[in-house]
């Protein structure tokens, strides 16, 4: 079976502020440095290796001492990780693996915005959602969005039922790697019969009270008649 499938979480033609924390921290050969950060929210927290001289390893490891489960991430030019905080506040142990020199590294925060068009209907990233599955047995039109980040399908499912209803393939990340409405779209503009792509599915996260919104689509796949999903799960 021919498939897509793109799973990702929000993360671009997106808005992306990084907020100083602490800048120009230098770390001797296998020294650390922890740092604390107050917030009752959930951070996304980063950090830059600026030495003039890169590092040949993974010299600069992060390491999520809040509470609970130490996670790590080491990386030689740096990365960005979601926090979770424990009483208020976020506690990182920054360390320098190498061995024969130091590095310095800038802290920061992100906020992401989201800018695409698909934005615009979107539902909040904490509201709880609903697994929603199409099984499309013909498409009857497409139009996507000038910036590509949703479209909006109309169709017959494989029981019969007419809907029209957005696809969003991306927020505020645009990886580039999801193309299932240029598919679509080709189906639709070459006549392509309907037993070359059906059942069509369309899975992913749909708000309870918008089920014409499929606020992120995880899964599409032609010609897919054993994809398992629950009753409710089906539009």
């Amino acid at each position: 079976m021919l498939a897509c499938l793109l799973v990702w979480g929000i993360s671009a033609h997106a808005a992306v502020n990084k907020i100083p924390v602490e800048s120009g921290i230098e770390l001797q050969a296998g020294e650390s440095r922890t740092v604390t950060i107050a917030s009752d929210d959930v951070l996304e927290i980063g950090w830059t290796a600026v030495q003039k001289t890169r590092c040949t390893m993974h010299c600069v490891e992060a390491v999520d001492k809040s509470g609970g489960y130490e996670y790590a991430i080491a990386t030689d030019i740096g990365a960005s990780m979601k926090y979770t905080p424990k009483d208020g506040k976020i506690v990182i142990e920054y360390r320098n693996k190498a061995a024969d020199h130091a590095v310095t590294i800038d802290i920061y925060k992100t906020e992401r915005v989201c800018d695409a068009e698909a934005c615009a209907f979107l539902g909040r990233a904490d509201k709880d959602g609903h697994w929603m599955v199409y099984k499309i047995g013909e498409f009857k039109s497409i139009e996507t969005s000038k910036d590509g980040s949703y479209s909006t399908i109309s169709g017959v499912t494989v029981a019969g039922k007419e809907f029209t209803s957005k696809f969003v393939w991306w927020s505020d990340d645009n990886n580039g790697l999801f193309s299932c409405y240029k598919w679509i779209e080709k189906y639709l503009s070459e006549g392509t019969p309907i037993s070359e792509y059906a059942p069509y599915v369309l899975a992913g996260k749909s708000l309870e009270d918008d089920r014409t919104v499929m606020q992120s689509v995880d899964t599409c796949a032609p010609k897919a008649p054993n994809f398992g999903a629950s009753e409710e799960s089906v539009f």
